[in-house]
């Protein structure tokens, strides 16, 4: 019995381990020889994807020289630039205000994470960029579901040529962080179809159905399939889409000269069409776009985004760029873009695909000089600033708005239950709303409180003034009895004598002395000398 125990407790090792070694060869992308049956079921309760028949075609996948992309997520911000921003994002913000005809709009776009997956970094984006692939080899029109082939198909397409359960999970973590992260947009998002600016709450995929789980039909699905959102499907299908050079985009390397050429090789178009010879943004509203981080000094800033300008002039997308001052702002600069030959033959190549863009997102020329704001106003404007009211925006309100109505709002804002706060007090401020009551009551709060202190302060000057006086009266007195003659100093002791107790004076004619007495006595002096003073019998001036 002993050593059949023995003998089944070694085999249960020596096959757990040998499980681990597998394992581990397969996600470095050494694939073992399977045996059928046993091994093969193991495998899929362990979630590696084996290859069926249908997909060992997939190992000689060619990917595409060109890629459609939808022409809002190639200009509006999405997904994350880099891993370490992934671990602290929850949201991505743009707003600005533009002129439609006479009215003045705030455009509003959101991209926030679901707190369960986290916000869509680099990763997330490499697989969107493959189920574009996808998308693009399909014919018009789409329609939901789009079988999206195996996993290792999205992660061949994704350039891991090897790829095992780690790479598959991750895959499928991606998929689900994108259905769950939602969309907000106010006047921004333009759908071709209805010829509308979207305003609405909306995901970008609407649902992911992995292979073996249920299709609303009831039956199993047999692939990967992806439901696109409505609107994001209607652009697609209307042709509202850019041509990407997939190789020229992954020959980059650098999320952000990616992103640069994503965003740029849109506008190039339509200032082409426009004639025109540059197109030109504000630093601040370009690092919301791309999104980076915003840097405080122009150095700062030219070290962050120069390396990527560089590396798309060598490759022929610009043909120059410039960084320029705005007269009276001191942390934003306009930032010119010249296209280069690469940009012009895109364009020509890609033709019929372009749509003219939409104004809204672009600065084709610098503002008008205006004064530079005095420094109260320039403080003022950082205020605003902190609240999340942009830059250009805050200082409009500067120039146009009373000043103290401003600083009130600034400090009332808190007290309202607004959830765009930053729009909200825009809005309070140029019509010149009612202040909040709980505010207004916090104000006669706060005006009780300053006046008791004041009161508080008021007192206790007064006691040190009177306490002051009262220390110069008697160095006064002690030094005019200082200098009286021994006569006169004799007789004021008797009188001061006289006005002290009964056992004052037995105590202090036996010699005794202690500082009660001596404080008594000094007192007693004191109020003679005074009396006399002022009776005339001692003239302090003589003195």
């Amino acid at each position: 019995l002993l050593l059949l125990l023995y003998k089944l407790t070694f085999d249960d090792f020596h096959r757990e381990m040998w499980r681990w070694f597998e394992r581990i060869l397969r996600e470095e992308g050494k694939m073992l020889p399977r045996a059928s049956g046993e091994n093969q079921d193991r495998d899929e309760r362990e979630g590696k994807e084996a290859l069926e028949p249908a997909e060992v075609e997939e190992r000689e996948l060619s990917l595409p020289d060109v890629i459609r992309s939808e022409v809002n997520l190639l200009v509006l911000p999405f997904f994350a630039l880099w891993d370490k921003d992934v671990r602290r994002k929850t949201e991505t913000e743009y707003r600005a205000v533009i002129t439609k005809g006479a009215r003045r709009l705030e455009i509003y776009w959101n991209v926030s994470a679901n707190p369960k997956y986290g916000y869509p970094g680099p990763f997330d984006k490499k697989v969107h960029r493959a189920i574009e692939q996808i998308i693009s080899e399909l014919p018009l029109p789409i329609r939901n579901p789009i079988p999206l082939g195996s996993l290792n198909n999205l992660a061949k397409r994704m350039g891991i040529p090897k790829a095992g359960g780690r790479e598959y999970r991750k895959i499928k973590e991606a998929l689900r962080r994108i259905v769950a992260t939602t969309v907000v947009s106010k006047g921004i998002f333009y759908c071709k179809g209805t010829k509308e600016w979207v305003e609405d709450e909306f995901h970008l995929y609407e649902r992911v159905i992995f292979k073996g789980m249920r299709l609303p039909n009831g039956e199993i699905a047999d692939t990967n399939y992806l439901y696109l959102n409505s609107w994001y499907l209607e652009n697609i299908n209307a042709r509202y889409v850019k041509p990407i050079d997939w190789r020229y985009y992954n020959s980059l390397g650098t999320p952000i000269a990616q992103r640069l050429y994503e965003l740029l090789s849109i506008k190039f178009y339509g200032m082409m069409a426009q004639g025109g010879s540059c197109i030109s943004y504000r630093y601040s509203t370009l690092c919301d776009l791309l999104p980076v981080a915003r840097q405080k000094y122009l150095s700062f800033a030219r070290k962050s985004l120069d390396p990527a300008h560089r590396k798309l002039k060598e490759t022929g997308f610009l043909e120059s760029w410039s960084w320029e001052r705005i007269p009276g702002e001191r942390r934003d600069w306009i930032i010119r873009y010249y296209p280069g030959e690469k940009a012009k033959e895109e364009i020509r190549r890609f033709q019929e695909y372009y749509e003219p863009p939409r104004p809204v997102l672009e600065l084709p020329k610098p503002e008008e000089e205006k004064e530079p704001l005095a420094e109260d106003q320039a403080e003022l404007v950082e205020k605003l600033v902190k609240l999340n009211v942009s830059e250009k925006v805050a200082k409009e309100l500067v120039r146009t708005c009373d000043r103290e109505l401003i600083e009130r709002w600034t400090e009332a804002i808190h007290y309202t239950n607004a959830k765009d706060k930053a729009a909200y007090l825009v809005k309070a401020i140029k019509e010149n709303w009612a202040l909040p009551e709980e505010y207004l009551k916090a104000l006669e709060e706060k005006k009780r409180e300053e006046e008791l202190k004041r009161l508080r302060l008021e007192e206790e000057r007064k006691r040190k003034e009177a306490a002051e006086r009262r220390r110069r009266e008697t160095e006064e007195l002690r030094r005019i009895y200082e200098s009286l003659p021994a006569e006169m100093r004799r007789k004021v002791d008797e009188e001061a004598m006289k006005r002290l107790p009964s056992f004052m004076r037995d105590r202090i004619r036996r010699g005794e002395s202690s500082p009660v007495l001596e404080v008594s006595l000094e007192g007693a002096r004191k109020e003679v000398i005074r009396e006399w003073i002022e009776s005339g019998k001692l003239d302090r001036n003589v003195v």
